[in-house]
């Protein structure tokens, strides 16, 4: 088999994870309050005290093809890793609890050689949409594993991105950022608008692509307007109602402390502080790029002879 490695760097390629969407949204907006009745929902006076946040990094070293018999397919090599803080919101500190990382040659045909630092993992086609998929489930996993290490401590985990593939773990949410889709009706997008700082909207049901509990919050440090500093959190569906309200309340009250500040993070406030510190620590913990390129065409010449 011919191996051959794209020259370019591969931070110059097109997203193909998050493809756009035009589908609408299939909501149950009672879960918590009747939709007419839809309002702000104050957070509780107090709320959890030890939390666990956990967020991996992914980055692509390098795109191989793979041309056996003058049949060519695309692979990547890449490398992610995952951690988790543990914040302790009485003391005021926080500490990286676990921390790890891992590298694969994602490709629908196997290279058969050595890949070095790149052990080979199967994809299920050679688009180039799918080779990112794997890999993101992969890095998913290791969050999933990290997380398990340390969440039987905490009060409440926040995984960094959507919840789908990590729910198994208890008291556990997934944290989402930036907002690509409206899924509400305009009228209850509307109290989405109004929140003040701390406050919440009421828990809906979220049944498009894979159904899930969630509700939106807005962190302190920008006005309060629009969707600005709105996060959007998401809870496991075989939860019960009150359960995922318990959920919802409990991030209410102890996530608006950690929101991050726009001098120190252009992604403030929605970056939390410990999501900030740790994706620092873990983009460093994958390596030196054009080192791990280097070793990526040594392995390739070396499987070719």
């Amino acid at each position: 088999m011919q191996i051959t490695v794209d020259a370019w760097d591969p931070s110059f390629a097109d997203n193909p994870e998050s493809p756009s969407r035009s589908d609408r949204a299939v909501v149950r907006s009672d879960v918590e309050l009747d939709p007419a009745d839809w309002r702000p929902v104050d957070a509780p006076a107090s709320g959890p005290r030890r939390i666990v946040v956990v967020d991996g990094v992914r980055r692509i070293d390098a795109r191989v093809e793979l041309l056996d018999e003058g049949v060519r397919s695309p692979g990547v090599c890449v490398s992610w890793a995952a951690g988790a803080v543990a914040c302790d919101l009485d003391g005021k500190a926080s500490a990286v609890a676990e921390a790890a990382v891992e590298r694969g040659l994602f490709a629908a045909v196997d290279p058969g050689a050595d890949f070095g630092r790149y052990p080979y993992r199967r994809a299920e086609s050679a688009d180039p949409g799918e080779l990112i998929a794997t890999a993101q489930a992969a890095m998913a996993e290791l969050e999933a594993k990290v997380a398990s290490m340390v969440a039987m401590d905490a009060e409440l985990s926040v995984l960094d991105g959507p919840l789908r593939g990590r729910t198994r773990l208890p008291n556990s949410v997934g944290y989402v950022k930036s907002h690509h889709r409206s899924y509400l009706q305009t009228e209850l997008n509307a109290v989405v608008e109004r929140l003040a700082p701390g406050q919440r909207t009421p828990v809906f049901h979220l049944m498009s692509g894979w159904p899930r509990y969630t509700w939106y919050l807005r962190l302190p440090g920008t006005s309060s307007r629009g969707w600005a500093g709105i996060a959007r959190l998401e809870a496991a569906d075989d939860l019960s109602e009150e359960a995922a309200i318990a959920l919802a309340d409990a991030t209410a009250a102890s996530l608006p402390p950690l929101g991050s500040a726009a001098h120190k993070d252009a992604r403030a406030p929605q970056n939390l502080t410990p999501i900030a510190g740790l994706e620092r620590r873990l983009k460093r913990m994958l390596g030196d790029p054009r080192l791990l390129l280097r070793s990526v065409r040594a392995a390739s010449l070396e499987a070719g002879r």
